[in-house]
């Protein structure tokens, strides 16, 4: 039987955080869209909206649109995608930006962190309810 692979957007905009996570992700057994801008996630989600199954997004990509807007696009998308936050210092407003549902991890993190908080998500969303 073959594995059914999971696609994970990867939105950061530093190359050097990209690359390590691309590396655990696909270690994991993952597949990944990589990008770094909030404008390139926005696209990447409209153009792999079937085949994504979960986003870690960086809140700062710079550009227009942030890790906020790239999560809110992927919830309108499909209700109950999963979201990974990464940030140095937005934290505080993962409350009220942030959307249901969703892990904030904080930088500097272990790639491992990542793809855990990922597992779980998608494990969550996979359980029958009742």
């Amino acid at each position: 039987m073959e594995k059914t692979s999971i696609l994970v957007l990867i939105a950061e905009d530093e190359a050097e955080i990209r690359s390590i996570l691309e590396i655990a992700f696909e270690d994991g057994g993952f597949d990944v869209v990589l990008v770094a801008t909030g404008e390139e996630a926005l696209e990447a989600l409209d153009a792999q909206r079937e085949a994504l199954r979960a986003v870690v997004t960086d809140i700062n990509l710079g550009g227009t649109a942030s890790g906020w807007d790239v999560a809110r696009h992927a919830r309108e998308l499909k209700a109950d995608m999963p979201v990974v936050y990464m940030t140095g210092s937005e934290g505080k407003d993962w409350a009220s930006l942030g959307v249901p549902n969703s892990i904030l991890i904080s930088k500097p993190f272990a790639p491992s962190q990542v793809l855990t908080a990922v597992s779980q998500l998608l494990n969550a969303g996979s359980t029958p309810a009742g």
